[in-house]
């Protein structure tokens, strides 16, 4: 595969083994998704827009997403899947060594929501929480902080990623049919814990800054200085471009795919299973053509979910360990391909 990202003119750095002591696996994984189902004509005629939900499926692949109550906070939908991955393992809350949320707002900006997921999950040890922001690759770089901390020391490290990505789009541009049916509120864990044996057999991760501005929140700074002004509008998710983010999607899945290929020595026919993030059904169609890989070694839950931006992966990786396409001794592709603009993955013996 030629290695090239659209817009960019950066080189991307080489692969490097992935060498560790303590070794780190998948435990466990959950999912925390609000009840209410809305469908792509329930939101066309709830907000009169110039769409059918026969053009939504063509465009995009979706046919309904999940939308929490503006009143029920993110942590609620954490707990919920922090829970369902420690019942799956058997791992009791007070076991956990550090929390790691990777968000778009969680429940507030300072302190850290998995402080208050850490709260509602009763850990009475002051355990490391943090939060981070990466938009739908962050679960991926929260996974490679979780497997440096076991490494380090941890026995159990529980990842989390998700947003009420769907209410936001819905405050802040509710005409605008780029955005507002694109995105469903959704969230979902990965517990990890040591390993007698490698599990993971190799990482790659880049951050390209040519493509900040492909897909971007302005709430912050932009604020502050008066470059623009205070209204439900910043904290809506920019793409000036919906094109070029298709691209560098796929782009990312290439570069991503070949250096982890080229660290393990193995062939795509090698990998048993893909997960990636799946901004839209179309983009997670495209990236398996790219990779020579049929839709039945891999899985999509966009259709039903939405753009989850941080959930996307994790939820696609819960519903390939619920329904058993995932088995014992498997070798994974996990990706995923985000904001900002960065992309990370693994290879993993699940």
């Amino acid at each position: 595969m030629t290695e090239s990202m659209i817009g960019s003119s950066k080189r991307y750095p080489a692969s490097r083994p992935l060498i560790t002591q303590r070794h780190a696996q998948i435990l466990s994984t959950g999912s925390g998704v609000p009840d209410e189902v809305v469908t792509n004509q329930q939101l066309i005629d709830e907000l009169a827009l110039m769409a059918t939900d026969r053009a939504v499926q063509y465009s995009i692949g979706i046919t309904e997403r999940r939308r929490a109550p503006f009143h029920v906070e993110s942590s609620v939908y954490l707990e919920k899947a922090a829970r369902e991955c420690l019942q799956r393992a058997g791992v009791a809350a007070e076991s956990l060594d550090r929390i790691i949320y990777s968000r778009l707002f969680g429940d507030h900006f300072v302190p850290a929501t998995a402080a208050r997921l850490a709260e509602r999950l009763g850990i009475d040890r002051c355990i490391p929480v943090t939060d981070i922001s990466a938009a739908c690759s962050g679960v991926m770089h929260a996974v490679e902080l979780a497997i440096s901390m076991i490494n380090a020391g941890d026995e159990y490290v529980l990842v989390l990623g998700g947003d009420r990505t769907a209410m936001s789009q819905q405050v802040a541009v509710a005409k605008d049919t780029r955005t507002v049916l694109l995105n469903g509120d959704g969230f979902a864990g990965i517990l990890l814990g040591r390993s007698p044996s490698p599990s993971f057999l190799a990482r790659y991760f880049y951050t390209d800054s040519d493509l900040s501005e492909f897909a971007y929140i302005p709430f912050g700074t932009e604020l502050l200085n008066g470059t623009l002004a205070f209204g439900p509008e910043m904290a809506a998710m920019k793409m000036p471009d919906g094109r070029r983010i298709h691209q560098s999607v796929l782009d990312s899945c290439k570069i991503i795919s070949s250096r982890l290929l080229e660290i393990t020595g193995l062939s795509m026919q090698d990998i048993d299973f893909v997960i990636t993030s799946d901004q839209t059904y179309h983009v997670w169609k495209e990236q398996l053509a790219v990779l020579g890989v049929p839709e039945a070694k891999s899985v999509s839950c966009f259709h039903k979910y939405g753009n989850t931006v941080a959930a996307m992966v994790p939820l696609n990786l819960h519903e390939a360990y619920a329904t058993h396409a995932i088995t014992p001794g498997m070798k994974v592709m996990m990706m995923g391909h985000g904001a900002g603009a960065s992309g990370g993955g693994f290879v993993f013996i699940a």
